[in-house]
């Protein structure tokens, strides 16, 4: 996902070059950063989620497990340092333990959404923006329904591997939001770079004939 994502600015960042886009990005902005911090705080979840075997730890929705507030084991849940052992397979930890991964996660995709949708509040005077950012909602939605019918499924293969692309969906279309932010203002002049402008003379003589 981290090389994607490179990818995919690069990709931007080359398309905006083409096109000579004249403007310095804007900077700063703590909400974003605040937004991408929890972004990727909710991605790394998801793997500790997967790697500890804790999508089904919970069972039911919105409850856990018929308890609003289960029984949780933080410490042991997120000791990082865990050894692997003979029993890798199927993981060592215990009920609560994955059930403490599992309510952190759940808990971070409320952070998320409250995040992408101060970000849409804040900015959705700004018309490229709020497009972008309402499509990081949609992906967002999506990613949230996605999770609930892991649950509530037994998480199928096919379900599971849905959910992931959904978080590269989300990770790109607020990494295009974030983009849209900083280039893409009003009155922003666009012309052609010199070296782009002779190649499409050029072409136009290759035309004519």
């Amino acid at each position: 996902l981290s090389v994607l994502m490179l990818f995919f600015w690069l990709h931007l960042r080359i398309r905006r070059s083409w096109r000579g886009q004249i403007g310095q990005a804007k900077k700063g902005g703590v909400l974003w950063y605040l937004a991408g911090g929890v972004l990727l705080l909710q991605l790394a979840l998801g793997g500790w989620v997967t790697s500890n075997y804790a999508g089904i730890a919970c069972q039911g929705f919105p409850t856990c497990n018929s308890q609003w507030w289960p029984s949780m084991d933080l410490s042991e849940g997120f000791h990082l340092t865990q050894s692997v052992g003979p029993n890798y397979l199927h993981g060592q930890l215990h009920a609560d333990a994955r059930t403490a991964i599992h309510m952190v996660h759940r808990m971070g995709a409320l952070l998320l959404g409250a995040a992408l949708l101060a970000l849409w509040w804040r900015y959705r005077g700004i018309k490229v923006v709020s497009i972008a950012l309402s499509l990081a909602l949609g992906a967002y939605c999506l990613q949230v329904a996605l999770g609930v019918a892991n649950v509530l499924l037994w998480l199928p293969l096919w379900l599971a591997l849905l959910h992931t692309a959904g978080a590269v969906l989300l990770a790109l279309s607020m990494g295009w939001a974030w983009w849209c932010w900083r280039y893409q203002k009003a009155g922003q002049v666009t012309v052609l770079c010199p070296s782009n402008a002779s190649n499409l003379k050029a072409h136009e003589s290759d035309w004519s004939t």
